[in-house]
C-alpha cells in the first residue's frame, strides 16, 4: 500500500522545488546578462546625443579581437557578453570628429559596465559647401582614383580624416566640406600619391596632378642584396613639426621592394627614416630633404623573435587559486596595441607620440608614463574564460594583486625590453569550490598560436601543477587535430604552440586538454656505472647501494633503473643524497 502526503503538503514541495530552481538560474542569468553600455553625446552638449555612430570595442592587451556596434536614436550602444578583458571605446560617425577613451575598463562578466563619451560636430551651425575635385594625369581625367580630405586644425586638436571618395569616368568627386582650409590626399594606383592644401570658404573646385617626382625613394633588400616586398613599409618622421601636421609622420609610397617619398607631399628639412619589412628588424637613420632626388638603398637584418612567456602555478594542493605570471621580450621595432601610429614600427617613437611631448626621443617622465599606462591595463586576462579551465570552471584575476615590472632598457636605443606581470586568480562562481584531493582532473589550457608575420612571435606555455599531481599518461587531446603544439614534462608541463602549417584560414588559437592525476608510486634507483676498474660494488641491492671508487676519480652516476609508472624516468628531476662510509 502507497500513502500519499497531504495535498497541501505537496502543493509547498512543488512550490519549493520550483522557488528552489529559479533561485538557481538567478546567478547563472545574471552572469550571462553582464554587457558593456554606453551613451555618445555631443561634448559641451549633451544634446544632441549622436546616433548612427560606429562603437568599437577595444581590448587594450590585444587579445580579444575588436568588435563593433551602431548606437540608436537615443545615442546608446550595447555589447552583449563581451569576453571579459579591460576595454576602451572609439567611436566613429560622418559629420562628427571621432572620438574614443583612454582609461581601460575593466569588464570580467559579472557586471555591467558603462562607458559613455562625447563627439565634437563639424561645424555648427550646419554651413556645407561642395568641393569639387578633378584628378588628372597627361591632361586626361583618372578614375577610381581617392581623394581624402583632413582637417589639420580641429577642436580634437590632432589631424582628423573628414571625407574621402572616388573619381568617376570624368575624373571627379564630390566632396562635402565647409568653409576651412583642408589637406587633400589624392591617390591611384600606379601614381605617386600628392598632398595639398585647400581653402574651400575661397575655392569651389580644384585640380589635382598625380605625376609627382620622388625626392626620396629607395629599394630594400636583405643582407645578401635580395628584394624584400612583404610587409614593407617606409616613414618620414619630423618630430619638430606641429602635432596638427600631416607632415609630421608621413607614410611612404611601397611598390614592391621599392618606397618613395613624393616631392608634393614631402617638405624640405630633417626627417627620421623609418624602414622596416616582415621578418627583418627596422632600420632608423637621419635624413635631410633637400628637394633633390635621393636614392637611399635600405639592408636590413633579420629580427630575432619576440617572445610571449605565460606560467600558471596551482597552489602545493589547492586547485581554486592561481598565480599567472607573463613574460614579454620586445624588440625595438616592436608595436603595442593602444600605441600610434599603429604601424610605426619603432616602440620608442609611438610612446613618445601617444603618451610624451612628441620630439622624438624619450625622457624618464615619458618613460614613467609608459609603465604607467601598461599597469593601467592591469591582467592580460581578467579572467581565464578563454584561456584556461579546470574542470570546465574558470577564474577571475584580483586586481589588487596585479604586478608589473619593466627592464630599465627603454632608454637605450635598439635594445630589447622586458615586461614581466603576475596576477592572482580565484575561482569563479565559488561555493560551490573545486574538491582538492581529487583522483583525476580536467586542464583545458587555450593558446595563441606563433606568429611570423611583421615579426616571429614565440608564445611558450608552462602549467605547473599542485604537488603529487601529474600529466597523466593517458594522451591529452590537442584542437584543432594536425595543430604544431609540442609538450614536454609531467608536473610542470611545457606546452610550445608553433605557426599553423595547415590550409588557411589559420585558427586563432588551440587548445590543450590535459587529464591530470594524483602521481603513482615510483622507484629512484642510482648505481656507478663507469669508468671501469675505478671503482668496486659493494651491495648491488637498491635499497642499501655501497660502492667504493678510486680517490680522485670522476665517476659516472646513473638514474637509468629508475622506474616511472606515469611515463618516462628521464623526464623527472632526482635529488642525490651522497653518504661516505668512515674509515
Amino acid at each position: 500500500m502507497h500513502r500519499r502526503a497531504p495535498r497541501g503538503l505537496q502543493l509547498f514541495a512543488i512550490l519549493l522545488v520550483l522557488f528552489l530552481g529559479i533561485a538557481a538560474l538567478v546567478p547563472l542569468t545574471a552572469r550571462g546578462a553582464a554587457q558593456i553600455v554606453g551613451v555618445v553625446s555631443t561634448c559641451g552638449g549633451p544634446l544632441p546625443f549622436v546616433d548612427s555612430a560606429t562603437v568599437t570595442l577595444v581590448d587594450v592587451n590585444g587579445i580579444v579581437p575588436p568588435v563593433t556596434t551602431t548606437t540608436d536614436g537615443g545615442g546608446s550602444y550595447v555589447f552583449n557578453q563581451p569576453p571579459t578583458a579591460s576595454y576602451t571605446v572609439s567611436v566613429n560617425r560622418s559629420g562628427w570628429y571621432s572620438g574614443s577613451t583612454t582609461t581601460p575598463v575593466r569588464f570580467d562578466g559579472t557586471t555591467t559596465k558603462s562607458i559613455d563619451l562625447c563627439l565634437t560636430q563639424y561645424v555648427s551651425p550646419p554651413n556645407p559647401k561642395v568641393l569639387a575635385v578633378t584628378v588628372m594625369s597627361g591632361g586626361s581625367p583618372i578614375r577610381g582614383a581617392t581623394v581624402a580630405a583632413y582637417q589639420p586644425t580641429n577642436p580634437t586638436g590632432r589631424i582628423q580624416l573628414v571625407t574621402q571618395g572616388t573619381t568617376g569616368t570624368t575624373g571627379v568627386v564630390n566632396l562635402t566640406l565647409w568653409p576651412a582650409v583642408f589637406t587633400l590626399r589624392s591617390s591611384a594606383s600606379a601614381f605617386a600619391t600628392v598632398e595639398s592644401s585647400v581653402d574651400v570658404s575661397a575655392q569651389s573646385s580644384v585640380t589635382v596632378t598625380l605625376a609627382g617626382t620622388s625626392v626620396l625613394f629607395g629599394h630594400v633588400r636583405d643582407p645578401f642584396n635580395v628584394p624584400l616586398s612583404a610587409g614593407v613599409v617606409a616613414w618620414l618622421y619630423n618630430p619638430s613639426a606641429a602635432n596638427t601636421s600631416i607632415s609630421r609622420l608621413i607614410p611612404g609610397t611601397v611598390s614592391g621592394s621599392l618606397y618613395q617619398f613624393e616631392t608634393a607631399r614631402t617638405p624640405n628639412g630633417p626627417y627620421t627614416l623609418i624602414v622596416d619589412a616582415n621578418g627583418y628588424r627596422s632600420s632608423s637613420q637621419s635624413v635631410t630633404v633637400t628637394g633633390t632626388p635621393t636614392l637611399i638603398d635600405v639592408n636590413l637584418q633579420p629580427a630575432t623573435p619576440e617572445q610571449y612567456a605565460t606560467t600558471v602555478l596551482y597552489g602545493a594542493a589547492d586547485w581554486n587559486n592561481l598565480t599567472v605570471w607573463r613574460n614579454v621580450t620586445l624588440n625595438a621595432d616592436s608595436t603595442l596595441p593602444g600605441l600610434d601610429p599603429p604601424s610605426l614600427r619603432n616602440l620608442r617613437l609611438q610612446i613618445d607620440a601617444t603618451l610624451g611631448n612628441g620630439d622624438g626621443t624619450l625622457s624618464a617622465p615619458e618613460i614613467t608614463a609608459f609603465q604607467n599606462w601598461l599597469t593601467a591595463k592591469g591582467p592580460g586576462y581578467v579572467t581565464t574564460d578563454g584561456f584556461f579551465t579546470t574542470n570546465s570552471r574558470s577564474y577571475n584575476s584580483t586586481l589588487s594583486s596585479f604586478a608589473l615590472s619593466m627592464s630599465n632598457t627603454l632608454g637605450t636605443p635598439n635594445a630589447k625590453v622586458w615586461i614581466n606581470t603576475t596576477a592572482q586568480y580565484k575561482i569563479k562562481g565559488a561555493p560551490p569550490y573545486i574538491a582538492n584531493g581529487a583522483k583525476t582532473y580536467f586542464v583545458n589550457l587555450t593558446m595563441i598560436p606563433d606568429k611570423n608575420v611583421s615579426v616571429y612571435q614565440d608564445y611558450l606555455y608552462f602549467v605547473s601543477f599542485p604537488k603529487k599531481y601529474e600529466l597523466n599518461s593517458t594522451p591529452s587531446t590537442i584542437s584543432p587535430a594536425g595543430a604544431p603544439v609540442t609538450i614536454s614534462n609531467y608536473t610542470t608541463v611545457t606546452v610550445d604552440p608553433g605557426v599553423w602549417t595547415g590550409l588557411p584560414p589559420a585558427p586563432a588559437t588551440y587548445q590543450y586538454r590535459m587529464i591530470v592525476s594524483q602521481s603513482l608510486q615510483g622507484v629512484a634507483r642510482g648505481n656507478v656505472i663507469a669508468p671501469a676498474g675505478k671503482f668496486y660494488v659493494v651491495n648491488a641491492t637498491f635499497t642499501n647501494y655501497q660502492a667504493y671508487v678510486a680517490n680522485n676519480t670522476t665517476i659516472t652516476f646513473s638514474a637509468g633503473a629508475s622506474f616511472d609508472p606515469n611515463g618516462p624516468a628521464s623526464n623527472n628531476n632526482f635529488t642525490w643524497r651522497f653518504t661516505p662510509i668512515a674509515t
